[in-house]
């Protein structure tokens, strides 16, 4: 349990790595055989503490491995299709909501074509491009819906093309050569996370001032849409509607939310199915938060809308609902709540930004 007081903030914060170009970083460079990344690092969120624990038991001689995934969906799709094409068999362990999600079976991975839906989750993309180059003969990757959350395979290509590996990008997929050997990367920095960064973002859109540097704004990962995102909610005036997609980047959707809760304008989510499937119903989780904030939303099927209350929020307890993204969305609300704040389970941070409540409480009130 944290208790937070209210009041807007001011200070510097570190941003984390990214844990989307961490994991790639780390299966690309377990496949060139570097494993210089994988040792575990003080700091290392649980996701990639998770990727990293999996490798290490897949680098074994048997053929023979359980794989302790936590609640890394990463982890679970990225390594399935991988594991599959090294020729084990493997066990993964799961904890959470991670065995309710979808997931996909890669027992009797072949070249060949596959055929995905690309509105579930692009992390099975992602599973598909880092195994099928291993294998013997040549693969295509095919999409029967379209591709959301594209920003993520753009960064798995990147990483792919720098160690080695050659993807041919189609306008309905992707043709993937067989037979490739992956090359150990140069020094590779990994990027700092916009999707942490973008609770700051959001707490500066209600009236905080939190300095933060190091971010590439080039990045492929798709929260940097944040910068143009926050700006757009916060600005609106009173009454008026204002449409975000969330589709490419449903990670932004806690923070972006209580902001949107926080304006005075109407802000119409699109994009939201997905969200559904996330380590908690975000959907379902931020109509709970922003009830106990005292602002009026409405979910449909694919949309939800939130109708800002202008400034000030409700301040009592707040459920988590076990998810990292939803207890650091609450955090940025307490800003400008009218009473003390308290979050359940706000160690959940952990999988993403184990710092995060640190940074926030040496933080200033203004």
């Amino acid at each position: 349990m944290t208790t937070i007081q209210p009041g807007k903030r001011t200070g510097s914060v570190r941003i984390p790595r990214s844990k989307s170009h961490e994991h790639r970083l780390l299966v690309a460079d377990f496949l060139a055989g570097d494993y210089s990344r994988i040792a575990p690092a003080e700091g290392d969120s649980e996701d990639i503490l998770a990727t990293k624990r999996c490798l290490d038991a897949l680098k074994g001689d048997g053929q023979l491995a359980v794989l302790d995934c936590g609640e890394s969906g990463s982890t679970r799709r990225f390594l399935g299709p991988v594991a599959a094409a090294l020729g084990k068999s493997v066990t993964f362990l799961t904890r959470g909501r991670l065995s309710e999600r979808p997931q996909l079976d890669y027992s009797n991975l072949k070249s060949g074509l596959h055929e995905l839906a690309g509105d579930v989750s692009s992390q099975f993309v992602t599973g598909l491009l880092f195994a099928l180059p291993l294998l013997d003969g040549d693969s295509q990757i095919r999409f029967k819906t379209p591709l959301e959350s594209r920003g993520y395979v753009d960064m798995t290509l990147r990483v792919l093309s720098g160690a080695g590996i050659y993807v041919a990008v189609r306008d309905d997929g992707f043709d993937v050569p067989g037979g490739q050997k992956y090359v150990a990367q140069p020094d590779t920095k990994v990027e700092l996370d916009w999707s942490g960064a973008a609770f700051w973002s959001a707490m500066n859109s209600m009236g905080s001032v939190v300095m933060f540097d190091g971010l590439d704004a080039h990045s492929s990962q798709p929260d940097r849409a944040v910068s143009e995102l926050a700006p757009r909610i916060a600005s609106a005036w009173k009454g008026e509607q204002v449409d975000v997609s969330v589709s490419g980047c449903p990670d932004l959707f806690p923070a972006l939310a209580v902001l949107a809760g926080a304006s005075a304008g109407v802000t119409r989510f699109s994009g939201t199915r997905r969200l559904r499937l996330k380590e908690s119903d975000r959907v379902a989780a931020m109509a709970d938060v922003l009830k106990r904030f005292g602002v009026d939303t409405e979910a449909e099927e694919d949309s939800f809308v939130v109708r800002g209350s202008g400034g000030k929020f409700d301040g009592g307890g707040f459920h988590s609902f076990d998810d990292h993204r939803v207890a650091m969305a609450i955090a940025v609300g307490a800003t400008i709540a009218d009473g003390p704040v308290e979050i359940d389970n706000s160690e959940c941070v952990a999988k993403s930004y184990p710092g995060f409540f640190d940074e926030f409480a040496r933080l200033r009130n203004i």
